[in-house]
């Protein structure tokens, strides 16, 4: 590749840029734009792009690979803005943390001229903006891909050749897999802080509570500080999952809640059990595995095979070694921030 073009300067997209040029050499020339001239002027400043563009159309114009690196709700606009200007051949990704709206979207604006591999980094920070941009950021983080049912092997090759030099672990899985996954581990906690901080926010009694509170009110309303609109987008293009996660979190508080009324000693067992759960996870996560009830499951990229995901990956990523030279399906996602 001669081009590559980052679209949105923010923390994932500065980051895949610092980390793209840690390498040095001859690489592929870095084109950056972002919607805020101050913010292209810092990713220029601080190396993560070679230069910067004044709008969508130059920032595209001959570039081999593209990456769309926008909150999720702005992603729909970036591929209708720039699928006139793709050149033909040309791989678009993303970095958006829902995928299923995402691949509609592609399929619907993108040019059958250009392929679509969708992609989620699993890391991320509170503090958001260029100015939070790391090289390491990605580093040994499972890197999710999603390709869009016509993507060639090579568009996903080059992907995960991407996904590879920013340190991160590709992982395969179907879109409808990915979002029910992120919509537990990284979009209820997100709406689970949220809540717990407006809670006592909106109180009367807030300025008591605010006195007192410590490290451990702050550690878990942490993800209420991110980027609003970032949050509206995930919650708009995966409310369907998220809402189900809602009851489901609503159920086990009320079951904690139950176990209050009864003896201390089926408490106590009940933490006991979570203490020692989440130690176990903490020291790493469990195998994959197939799911214990049958649920629908989508297929990607019918060129490169049709096979059901689940406790199937196995067979579908050894069919797509020869394109990562390794496989990440004993891996589960974790969350993104």
């Amino acid at each position: 590749m001669t081009r590559i073009s980052i679209i949105g300067l923010g923390l994932i997209g500065g980051s895949i840029g610092l980390a793209l040029k840690q390498g040095g050499g001859s690489d592929p020339e870095l084109v950056g734009f972002d919607a805020d001239a101050s913010v292209m002027a810092a990713a220029k400043g601080a190396g993560a792009v070679d230069r910067t563009v004044t709008g969508l159309d130059e920032a595209v114009a001959g570039a081999e690979l593209v990456i769309v690196a926008v909150p999720p709700i702005s992603v729909e606009g970036v591929f209708h803005a720039i699928a006139p200007r793709l050149a033909e051949g040309a791989v678009v990704t993303d970095t958006a943390s829902t995928k299923g709206q995402v691949l509609r979207w592609a399929e619907r604006h993108l040019p059958a001229s250009v392929a679509f591999v969708g992609g989620h980094p699993m890391a991320g920070k509170s503090d958001q903006g260029i100015g939070n941009a790391d090289a390491t950021l990605f580093h040994g983080r499972p890197y999710v891909l999603v390709p869009a049912d016509a993507a060639s092997e090579t568009a996903v090759s080059a992907v995960v050749g991407l996904v590879e030099r920013v340190g991160g672990d590709p992982l395969f899985i179907g879109a409808m897999e990915h979002d029910q996954l992120v919509g537990a581990v990284s979009h209820l906690p997100l709406v689970a802080s949220t809540a717990l901080f407006t809670l006592l926010r909106r109180s009367a009694g807030w300025n008591d509570f605010a006195r007192v509170a410590g490290p451990a009110y702050r550690d878990l309303t942490r993800l209420a500080a991110g980027d609003p609109q970032m949050s509206v987008g995930i919650c708009a293009t995966n409310s369907n999952n998220l809402r189900a996660w809602i009851d489901r979190y609503i159920d086990e508080l009320q079951r904690l809640r139950d176990l209050l009324e009864g003896s201390p000693e089926v408490l106590l067992e009940e933490f006991e059990t979570a203490q020692r759960d989440r130690a176990d996870f903490v020291r790493g996560p469990p195998a994959r595995v197939a799911a214990s009830e049958p649920i629908e499951r989508p297929t990607i990229a019918s060129s490169l095979g049709t096979l059901l995901l689940g406790g199937r990956l196995y067979e579908r990523l050894r069919g797509l070694a020869s394109v990562s030279g390794r496989t990440s399906a004993g891996r589960t996602a974790s969350s993104d921030r």
